[in-house]
């Protein structure tokens, strides 16, 4: 059996031994869940390391960390991200074992790592480089409340509704610390069984925010309603138009942004432009708000010119024009030659990779 430090990174393991002190006292039981107040037992006891039953995981951060220090980003805010996702890393897997947070400690890890991403956006733009499914919930979570604050800028709300969307997009998918872990991490399709318990996250996310100590209604709907779709084809609820919060509706679009851009563990990413081709598309077939989706594309589409990307030929090129009628098919530049992608319709952007 592996051995685990005593330390916040044990909260959430299984013991895989029954645990005794040096006089032969039982101190916790084989199959044991370590909860925050074992931490601290053990370590009083001064126990250095336990066994663990080998359990499924999200990954350490090693894996994305290592990559996040080579991107060509301002090391100030790569630094920030990289501790705001451990934080975040403890912080939830406290909540998987029924720890009561508040408000407080979720706007704490965020604001630092939102404010410097809003200055420095080498680091957002690059976010979409990463390799690998390491650590996907903790940086979906952190991704979605910087995109739900850049959302609400380009919208032009004030300052105290762009600070709550990104702790509404930080905190959107919490009640996932709630799915089993075989489900929540399964690396094939769901069955319909499982899907059907995926899908209660968002209402374990609602109860766990009014529970919570500083928590309000709009931001426990937000994590509630954030898979509605203005057609009625969402859910828990299958809510239409505006009986969904526009809040709700920022959320649902830097959700799937988000999720489309990222590896994760049962599919590979796909490229911003290809991204918010699909957000586009669903924006014109009534799921999507077609206001917010415009902004969105448009500003993403703009943040990466001068980025280096790769074409479903395989081919790499350089995106050197956003045009305003297709932003999301923009002139690039191919082994020394201009390609406009408006006019070969065959070919798409299909990773960023620098």
């Amino acid at each position: 059996m592996p051995l685990a430090p005593v330390d916040l990174s044990l909260i959430g393991q299984v013991l895989a031994a029954d645990l005794y002190t040096e006089q032969g006292i039982l101190l916790l039981g084989q199959n044991t869940t370590i909860t925050p107040a074992h931490v601290i037992l053990l370590q009083k006891q001064r126990v250095r390391e336990v066994e663990i039953i080998q359990s499924l995981t999200e990954g350490t951060g090693e894996e994305v960390t290592s990559q996040l220090f080579q991107l060509d980003a301002d090391s100030e805010t790569v630094a920030a991200y990289v501790q705001a996702l451990d934080k975040t890393r403890l912080l939830f897997d406290e909540l998987t074992v029924g720890g009561a947070e508040t408000l407080d400690h979720f706007s704490n890890i965020f604001f630092d790592v939102a404010e410097k991403s809003t200055k420095h956006l080498g680091l957002f733009r690059n976010l979409y480089v990463l390799e690998g499914a390491d650590s996907y919930t903790y940086r979906h979570s952190l991704n979605v409340g910087i995109l739900c604050s850049l959302i609400a800028r380009l919208m032009k709300w004030d300052e105290e509704r762009v600070a709550f969307m990104g702790i509404a997009g930080f905190m959107h998918d919490i009640g996932k610390m709630r799915v089993p872990k075989e489900i929540l991490l399964k690396p094939g399709k769901l069955s319909e069984e499982e899907f059907a318990i995926m899908k209660k996250h968002t209402v374990f996310g609602y109860e766990m925010i009014r529970e919570m100590k500083g928590g309000s209604e709009l931001l426990a709907l937000c994590a509630l309603l954030h898979h509605e779709r203005l057609d009625g084809s969402g859910y828990p609820e299958q809510r239409k138009g505006d009986s969904i919060p526009i809040e709700c509706q920022v959320l649902a679009v830097a959700d799937m942004f988000d999720a489309i851009c990222s590896d994760r563990v049962y599919k590979g990413r796909t490229s911003p432009f290809e991204a918010a081709q699909l957000l586009w598309k669903e924006a014109c077939n009534g799921i999507l708000n077609v206001e917010i989706v415009a902004q969105f594309v448009r500003y993403i589409a703009l943040l990466y010119v001068g980025a280096k990307a790769r074409l479903s030929s395989g081919e790499e090129v350089e995106v050197i024009l956003i045009h305003q009628d297709e932003p999301m098919r923009p002139l690039v530049r191919r082994m020394g030659e201009f390609l406009d992608l408006r006019h070969d319709r065959k070919l798409t952007i299909e990773k960023m990779i620098g």
